[in-house]
Formats: structure tokens, sequence, C-alpha cells
């Protein structure tokens, strides 16, 4: 769920809830001492407040407690800004895009002292909000381009990941306790779904805007995410889901019955790609600016009733699920008997990881009901498999193999479901 900044800001009641002081005293210190100081949001109904608002009351309340004189102190607070602005203006302050280069050269050169360095000032002279938007996503977009091309190795994307995540976790660990009087979300990522750094990102985020956010991570059991919304209530669960592997793990949910007691909302490259998923998800679509979504967390609500698929494409979908490895097997031995020559820029592994990724996809396009998802893995195929020598002609072959093990294993009439979404990878697959 990486999403762009739009207006930041608290309501009052989540200053109150942060720093302590109650709404009516906020309220007497802004009129009175000019503190905290609010903005409009971008609707302009509502006086947002930042995170250097939060810090000069709490700077206010530490004084007034010790015995100082709410007047007398705004007046240390104004000296305090004074001398911070004075330090800020005397020392390098680097636009943030220098940052952002900093650390994306960082990662190309392996460096991970620096990177984390780099990462620490960032923090340091910039929001949260920033960093996780402005800096962190584009570099990690940069760097998986930069590995479709072949220009970075997997170690390399993983030693970045590894360390923004731990980073922005830390941050993320690192916020004040919420009251439980406040909203409850819980985030997790789709079931054998690895990425998690939107899914990082939105929950620091929301946070920030007030949402006790349980945290639960990668590859999380869709039983597990039931349970807890049995047992802890979160007013909204958020799920993360980024490939056809985590995209595939949603299936049962498609069944009311499985589903959790708590509205489901949902981001994440796939839903982001595929205009046509959003509305076949067992829940509502986050959409992909990362600020909206938290603030129109609290309207989320559970809908009477979702899309579900039909009986006999659930049994399809069902059947290719269950004979998932066998087709697997056969593929692979297939593959490397008909291409002894060809074989030789994909061993074994290769070829059984991309037959279980056109399984995950034919299953995902039948049971959402988005065809379109075909086009979209034959094009991230074309992208990423000719810088390792993997060439369309040998994709195509692997196509075929893999048509005609279905033909022979299932009936007529089932085949009449996947042959059409093999073609229409074919067709882009022929056409690179």
């Amino acid at each position: 769920m990486m999403m762009s900044l739009g207006s930041i800001g608290f309501t009052i009641k989540v200053v109150s809830e942060r720093t302590g002081v109650s709404v009516h005293t906020l309220r007497a210190w802004e009129r009175r001492y000019g503190v905290p100081s609010p903005n409009r949001g971008a609707d302009n109904r509502y006086r947002l407040y930042d995170e250097a608002d939060i810090a000069d009351v709490l700077f206010l309340k530490q004084q007034v407690e010790s015995g100082v004189a709410p007047s007398q102190a705004s007046l240390l607070l104004r000296q305090r800004q004074d001398q911070s602005a004075r330090v800020m203006m005397a020392q390098s302050n680097q636009p943030i895009d220098s940052v952002r280069v900093a650390l994306q050269e960082a990662f190309v050169k392996s460096d991970e002292m620096v990177a984390r360095q780099i990462l620490d000032e960032a923090f340091a002279l910039f929001t949260p909000e920033q960093v996780a938007l402005q800096i962190t996503e584009p570099t990690m977009r940069e760097i998986g381009e930069r590995w479709m091309r072949n220009e970075m190795t997997v170690w390399q994307e993983h030693l970045a990941s590894n360390v923004v995540q731990q980073k922005l976790f830390a941050v993320l660990q690192s916020q004040p306790a919420l009251p439980t009087s406040a909203p409850l979300l819980a985030a997790a990522c789709a079931p054998s779904e690895e990425h998690q750094l939107g899914l990082i990102v939105f929950a620091m985020l929301a946070r920030r805007q007030g949402w006790r956010a349980t945290y639960l991570g990668q590859g999380t059991p869709l039983d597990d995410i039931v349970d807890l919304a049995r047992a802890s209530k979160p007013n909204v669960i958020a799920v993360s889901v980024t490939t056809v592997v985590g995209l595939a793990g949603l299936i049962p949910w498609l069944d009311a019955d499985n589903r959790p007691s708590a509205p489901l909302v949902f981001g994440g490259r796939m839903p982001n790609q595929l205009p046509g998923l959003r509305e076949h998800l067992p829940g509502d679509y986050l959409g992909d600016n990362t600020m909206s979504a938290v603030r129109n967390l609290g309207s989320i609500q559970m809908h009477a009733e979702y899309w579900s698929p039909s009986k006999r494409v659930l049994n399809v979908v069902d059947l290719l699920e269950t004979q998932r490895l066998g087709i697997a097997g056969e593929v692979v031995t297939e593959f490397i008997a008909s291409s002894p020559k060809t074989y030789r820029h994909w061993d074994t592994s290769h070829v059984n990881h991309a037959t279980k990724f056109l399984i995950d996809s034919l299953v995902c396009a039948l049971a959402f009901d988005v065809p379109e998802l075909m086009d979209s893995q034959s094009q991230w195929l074309k992208e990423g498999m000719p810088p390792r020598s993997v060439m369309p002609q040998l994709i195509g072959k692997h196509l075929q193999i893999f048509e005609a093990v279905l033909l022979k294993k299932f009936t007529k009439e089932q085949n009449r479901f996947f042959t059409p979404l093999i073609a229409r990878m074919k067709d882009h697959v022929d056409n690179a």
C-alpha cells in the first residue's frame, strides 16, 4: 500500500490523546498563547495539527507540571523555537531529493552502514511521513526496477528491503501507546505474501493518525485473522496483497462463511494494477493514496453482500489448487526433456517456480473474474526474463507445455475455463 503524500494532520482529539492534555485546555492555550498552531485541511473543514504541535504541547505540559506559569512557559517555548530555527539555518539542510539519491546510491553499492546512517539522518530532518513516502518508497521502487533490468541482484534487493523495513518498524514500535478508546486497526499481509514494506508504512501512518495499529506482518493465515477479529474486535482489518501468490491465498474469503466478523479493506500492488479486481475483493479497496486511505478508515463499514464466483468456477479452481504440485512436476519433466539446449538458462527450480506462478495466475484470474490479470503477469515476464537470458521463445515453449499438460489432465469442459486465459499470455509473449 504505497501511496502519495497529501494533507497530513491530527484532529484536536488525537492531540489530546497523544499528550494527555484535555481538549478544553488545548483550546485555551491556542487562544491565549498560539500553541498549538493548527492548519486547515485540504477540504478546509478541519483544523489539523502536526508532530511539531504535539511536541510544543508536551513542552508546555512539562513546564506547567513543574510549576511554571503557562504564560511564562509559552515564552520559554518561543525562545526554544527561535534557537532551533537558528541551528537549522546554520546546519546543512539537505533537500529531500538529495537524501533519496544518496540512499539509492548506498544500496547500489551495498553499503549497509551508510544506508542506515542516511535513514537515521532523514528521520532527524524530516517527518516520518516524508521519509516513508518521499524517500523510502521511491527508493525501493527504483531498486525493484533495477532488479527487473538485472542491474541489481536479489540479495542487494533483500538487503535494501531489510534495512528500510527495520528502520520503519522501529519507528512504528517507538510511537506512544494510545488509550483503549482509540479505534483498533489490524494490519496483515495476505497468506504467503512476503512483501510487507507498504503495510509497515500504512500501519505507521495510521498509528500517527490516532489508530491503535496491531501489526500482524508477513503471510498471516486467514484463520488467524478470523480468530483475532473474534477476540479483539478491531474496527477495521487491512490486508496487503502484492503478488499473485498472496491473492490466491484470499480465495477462501470469497465464501462469506469464512470471512472475519469485522470490516475488511485491501491494498497493495495487485488491486492497484487491476481495476477489475477491486470490485471482486471480499471487502473495500483502500486506494493507492496512503494518507487518504488512513483518513477514510473510520468510514469503512461491512456490506451486506460481496461478489462471489459461481460454483462451477470454484470447482475448477479447487481442482487446479489440489493438483498444483502434480501439474508442476509434469511440466518440469516435459520441459527439460523437450528443451535440452535452451533449458540451460532455466534450472529445475526456476521452471518449477514459473509453473506454480502460472497456476496461481490462472486460479486468481478465474476466482476473482479478472482475465486481465494474465496480461499484467505476461508483461512482468516480458520485462523481467530477457535480462536474465530467458528469451520470449523459451517462455512460449513453457506455456505450450503447460497448456498441453492441462489438456491431458482435465476434461474438455474444464479446459474451456483455462485455454482463453493461457491464450492471452501467449499473445503477449509472442508479441514481445
